[in-house]
């Protein structure tokens, strides 16, 4: 069985790691906080350079990419949401985040990379 402190890459650095961690709470808890941890998450990783490690430059992108698409998907729910569409878009948003940032976390934490961090689905 997977330990959440099992994951112990050969050259990321302990903070790299650590900000992994973070990244992935904050996609998680972007549904209960209804986008705010989006918003906070991709405030913290816009400026952010790019980790070296590739195992962590893959998480880097891949928490980067589904954080400006929460973020984006929650402004079209929004104003969809006056033509009755808003929220099935929420909806799906919320499905697609949580799925995504449990099996992102449980690569990590398995000590593998993302291989296409870039799609949209996982």
């Amino acid at each position: 069985m997977v330990q959440s402190g099992d994951f112990s890459p050969s050259s990321a650095s302990e903070s790299e790691v650590a900000g992994l961690y973070v990244g992935y709470a904050l996609i998680l808890f972007v549904v209960p906080t209804f986008g705010v941890a989006a918003l906070i998450g991709l405030l913290r990783l816009w400026r952010a350079p790019a980790p070296t490690d590739p195992l962590a430059r893959s998480h880097f992108i891949f928490q980067r990419r589904t954080l400006i698409a929460s973020v984006a998907a929650i402004a079209a729910g929004g104003v969809l949401i006056l033509v009755n569409l808003g929220v099935f878009v929420l909806f799906g948003m919320a499905v697609w985040t949580l799925v995504r940032g449990v099996l992102g976390l449980r690569d990590l934490l398995q000590g593998r990379g993302i291989e296409q961090p870039l799609r949209l689905f996982y």
